[in-house]
């Protein structure tokens, strides 16, 4: 039997691969940080046949952070590669979030969507 981890977005148990374990840890740290679990949405779907792992919601209802995350499964570069292939084809179909964030293992990069600037720390969660 398959390992079994809690998504408390989805409310459901779901199969631990190594890339929902690095989700669920994005989960769980965006909760510490203070994201209300109501503006949180677990695989965002995007368009016909796409979805972004995260995306948060700010207070207003616009799109706070949207967030790809990748299990350590292949070399750093390669998984940024597919990561960034991603992020750019399913934000052409939405509105621009504030924040992209990319997830790899236990490490996360995040920038501002619309200037392309890295962040040096996380941005807090509006109020």
């Amino acid at each position: 039997m398959s390992e079994k981890l809690w998504d408390p977005i989805r409310r459901i148990a779901v199969v631990a691969t190594p890339e929902e374990r690095v989700r669920q840890r994005f989960v769980s740290f965006l909760l510490q940080r203070g994201c209300p679990i109501s503006a949180i949405q677990v695989e965002y779907k995007v368009g016909q046949k796409g979805r972004f792992d995260v995306a948060v919601s700010a207070p207003d209802g616009s799109l706070w952070l949207l967030a790809e995350c990748k299990a350590e499964i292949y070399p750093i570069e390669r998984l940024w590669e597919m990561a960034w292939a991603q992020l750019r084809r399913y934000a052409r179909t939405l509105p621009l979030p504030n924040y992209f964030a990319v997830v790899i293992g236990s490490q996360i990069w995040c920038w501002q969507a619309k200037e392309g600037t890295p962040l040096n720390q996380f941005p807090e969660y509006p109020r």
